[in-house]
């Protein structure tokens, strides 16, 4: 009996020394799942490894780290932007090959996105393509916005020099509409956007006197063209308010997959970064 317990008990002896040698693989730390990211980024990018860190740790947070039995880790990572209309406060994993040997560095190899893992690689032009529709999305808005500013003074100075016509006058918002057409065609030559926004300003600003300029002008309510215009006019207010509120609803949609996994995992190391509107709807 002894004898047979004896043969029993050897393979599990010998092979303890094995086990022991045998340590659990190592873990990636929180730290080196920041740099691993920028270093990729990095490595297709001119921007600092550094400067990629500190964005990243303002964007995303570590919420659980798993050795794989290969040496590998997986990394579960979470948006720090709270839920809204349109995202949850998404999670997904990432894994990470462990450093060769006698070296400190890990390297990220792949993403999870809809629960399978995809080489890292094509992380980059997956976002991208994302990230540039919506941001190509802002700057077509934005022309349709300052059209529409532009359609708003022309509609204005139709109706004044109607009533000119009609008054045998010249209307006191007919030399401030006239002024301002120039002053936003200068503008939009040059894409400055702060000359367009205050053009913008000051044609809401001539809206009023202009639909209430034929209150005390008799011959002016009688004219049907006049009238039509006036009806024009309005229209093309409306039109400027709705292309207004695209243009911020489209800047704020660019902004907020900036914060957006998996986009805001290459975001800001491939050249996107935040929009200011610098107008409200």
């Amino acid at each position: 009996m002894k004898t047979r317990l004896v043969r029993l008990l050897i393979p599990i002896i010998l092979t303890l020394p094995v086990l022991a040698q045998s340590p659990a693989p190592k873990t990636i730390g929180k730290d080196e799942v920041f740099f691993s990211i920028a270093r990729r980024i990095n490595s297709v990018s001119e921007s600092p490894v550094s400067a990629i860190v500190t964005e990243l740790d303002g964007l995303i947070e570590v919420t659980a780290l798993a050795a794989e039995a290969d040496g590998r880790s997986v990394v579960t990572v979470r948006e720090r932007a709270p839920s809204s209309s349109s995202f949850t406060n998404k999670s997904t994993r990432l894994r990470f090959a462990p450093p060769a040997p006698g070296g400190k560095e890990w390297a990220w190899v792949e993403f999870e996105e809809n629960r399978r893992f995809y080489p890292v690689e094509k992380i980059f032009p997956y976002a991208k393509d994302e990230l540039n529709r919506r941001k190509q999305a802002t700057v077509a808005k934005w022309a349709a916005f300052a059209a529409a500013v532009g359609k708003q003074i022309e509609a204005g100075i139709k109706v004044m020099d109607t009533a000119r016509a009609v008054l045998k006058a010249e209307p006191p918002p007919l030399a401030a509409l006239t002024a301002l057409r120039t002053t936003l065609a200068g503008a939009v030559k040059e894409n400055d956007r702060d000359g367009i926004i205050s053009a913008s300003q000051e044609a809401g600003t001539q809206t009023e006197p202009i639909t209430s300029f034929a209150d005390t002008y008799t011959d002016l309510k009688a004219n049907d063209a006049y009238l039509r215009l006036i009806e024009e006019f309005k229209g093309s207010v409306t039109a400027t308010d709705n292309a207004r509120r695209d243009f911020v609803q489209s800047v704020a949609a660019y902004n907020e997959i900036l914060l957006r996994l998996p986009y805001t995992l290459v975001a800001y190391g491939s050249g996107f970064t935040k929009i200011e509107a610098k107008i409200e709807e």
